[in-house]
């Protein structure tokens, strides 16, 4: 047999690249000898490297013994399975692989049946060099659409292919690729038929620019790029356009586009972030519950008022994440009520009535910590005074305390429950005797007291003789810390403690210290983040701190705002002359700018210094 390499012709005598097949090179702007892929060209290498005529010889011959033994029976199955098994056999595929991923014409498309690789194309204007989002991308068959910076990646198989990109107002693009088994990048520019509009899309409350923001005109579209910005081509028929505005976590909105190729203010759009706002307010006449947008649109009556509502015995109370409301407020009869508010679906139920006077306590996460002393019990009598709690999300009430009595009308003793705070994990208090008609205290204690919101782990951390003790006085001077001072009778002195991390010790205060006059703590949705004011010069100057007032940065001075709330850790809530709600970003407006209206809204009478874990009590 005549050796195969000395018969070919030498087809390649120079030693320069072998030239393609002519369909593979239909593009004159791409040479042919650059859809070689050297990386193909190694991994058939590989498999001729591994064969060899001295191993097919011994295994050729191993199965010859092998076939004499068995004979010449069998199934098909058998001659199958023996044939898969001849190395020559093997060696005839590898050589049909080799042939195959040696020629272009054929490599891509097998290769294209198993792997694709990730194909990046940006799509600018001609003009303006400015990305064009929205724009409809395909490569070899799979499809994709620009983002906000005119980039899309789509998955195409091997060889060679096409990009074709069409967009609104835009003149069809088109243009070869080659795809090899590595990552590829291209830059296609569209020329515009349109006008060319620029648009930035900004934050209402914030002002700071939002990315990815969906902008639809007629039948186009664009997206923001990082800085906010986008670039729509649109019609000339008209001066103005009407648009669309969406992005996830955003209020969709409705806004006009001024048909012109040059930036101007008309054309810097605004989102106002998703959420809203519960408040009281009496516009109608009565005390009615409103919700609103957190830039005021979307005003919705929640609860109409009945017109029996008194302006000091109501109370509306947010939870921090603003799933819940508790409004006090006397809807009809004689006494006032206590009802829950599930923002999801604004629906009302009453949780608490009867003849008793309630006392707020307020939120912690979803439970609800309130006081009340029944009208009908004398004072004589145990359980006249009850610290209760109710859990809004399992719509279940737990009593945590109830006072204790003893004697009859003409005698007796009884405790009261006083200085309520709401720590972390607990509700902080103070518990005292009082006696009539000369009955004795001795054996009794006065107590600092804790108990969890779901009525666990009740303890009294420090214990002081009722013969002795005065009063008991008590003041938040941390977000999550409280002062207690005792007055001891017997020496005429009054002592002081500080609760805080579960415990109680001494404090080492006077009594100017403890009358500071410390502001309400007002805890962030996280926990992480506290909003409070201190009064400079007779106005106030806005501070944010950590969950324990630290690392403390002012975000206003002297203004006329006063703290009201968060929303989220992004934004805090503030008021002005008690009738009007602003929202502004943590960390203050930005230069130039005030913090955005939301609403004007009715201000209960009673306030809740030193209740932090809910909004609406300042």
């Amino acid at each position: 047999m005549p050796d195969t390499k000395s018969d070919l012709p030498d087809s390649n005598p120079q030693g320069t690249a072998p030239e393609l097949p002519e369909e593979l090179n239909d593009d004159p702007q791409q040479p042919a000898d650059k859809l070689v892929d050297p990386e193909t060209d190694k991994a058939v290498d590989d498999i001729v490297a591994k064969e060899g005529d001295t191993v097919l010889a011994v295994e050729d011959a191993k199965r010859a013994r092998k076939s004499a033994v068995a004979g010449s029976g069998g199934g098909w199955k058998d001659k199958l399975k023996s044939l898969i098994k001849n190395r020559r056999f093997q060696a005839g595929v590898a050589i049909v692989l080799l042939i195959i991923f040696a020629l272009p014409v054929t490599r891509y498309t097998v290769l294209g049946l198993f792997i694709k690789e990730p194909v990046t194309i940006s799509v600018l204007d001609s003009k303006t060099n400015t990305p064009v989002s929205g724009a409809s991308v395909t490569v070899g068959g799979a499809d994709g659409k620009t983002n906000g910076s005119g980039q899309v990646t789509i998955k195409a198989r091997p060889g060679k292919t096409r990009v074709a990109i069409a967009k609104q107002y835009y003149k069809d693009g088109s243009k070869p690729l080659f795809v090899g088994l590595k990552s590829a990048k291209t830059t296609i520019l569209l020329d515009a038929t349109g006008r060319l509009v620029p648009v930035t899309v900004v934050n209402k409350i914030t002002g700071l620019p939002l990315a990815n923001v969906q902008i639809k005109v007629l039948n186009s579209t664009a997206k923001t790029d990082s800085k906010g910005q986008a670039t729509i081509a649109l019609p000339t028929t008209a001066n103005t356009q009407a648009a669309k505005l969406s992005l996830s976590g955003y209020n969709s909105t409705d806004a006009t586009i001024t048909v012109i190729d040059k930036t101007v203010k008309a054309n810097t759009l605004q989102l106002t972030p998703a959420g809203q706002i519960y408040f009281l307010s009496n516009l109608s006449g009565n005390l009615d519950v409103v919700k609103s947008n957190l830039d005021g649109s979307g005003r919705k009556t929640v609860l109409v008022g009945t017109g029996h509502e008194e302006a000091s015995t109501t109370s509306l109370l947010a939870s921090r994440d603003w799933h819940y409301l508790v409004l006090k407020s006397r809807r009809d009869g004689n006494q006032a009520s206590l009802y829950l508010i599930d923002t999801s679906n604004d629906k009302t139920t009453q949780f608490d009535n009867g003849d008793a006077d309630f006392t707020l306590v307020g939120w912690y996460e979803h439970a609800f910590v309130y006081s009340l002393v029944r009208n009908s019990s004398s004072q004589w009598q145990a359980s006249k005074q009850v610290l209760k709690s109710y859990d809004a999300e399992h719509q279940q009430l737990n009593q945590l305390d109830q006072n204790l009595a003893e004697g009859d009308a003409s005698k007796y003793a009884y405790q009261n429950f006083s200085n309520y705070y709401i720590l972390n994990g607990s509700v902080v208090y103070s518990t005292q005797w009082f006696t009539f008609g000369g009955a004795s205290a001795d054996g009794k204690n006065d107590t600092i007291r804790a108990v969890s919101p779901g009525g666990q782990n009740k303890k009294d951390y420090r214990s002081f003789l009722t013969t002795s003790t005065g009063y008991i006085q008590a003041a938040l001077y941390e977000p999550q810390a409280v002062y207690f001072g005792v007055y001891d009778n017997t020496a005429n002195k009054l002592n002081y403690y500080q609760f805080e991390d579960q415990a109680v010790k001494v404090a080492s205060v006077d009594q100017s210290t403890f009358d500071n006059g410390y502001p309400t703590f007002l805890i962030s949705l996280s926990g992480k983040l506290t909003f409070w004011t201190e009064l400079r010069d007779g106005k106030n100057s806005l501070f944010t701190g950590d969950a324990k007032a630290g690392a403390k940065k002012q975000i206003a001075t002297l203004s006329g705002y006063s703290p009201y709330g968060w929303f989220s850790d992004a934004y805090t809530l503030v008021s002005k002359s008690s009738s009007q709600l602003y929202i502004m970003p943590v960390g203050g407006p930005a230069s130039g700018q005030l913090p955005l209206k939301i609403t004007d809204y009715y201000k209960p009478a009673q306030n809740y210094p030193g209740y932090g874990y809910g909004y609406g009590g300042l």
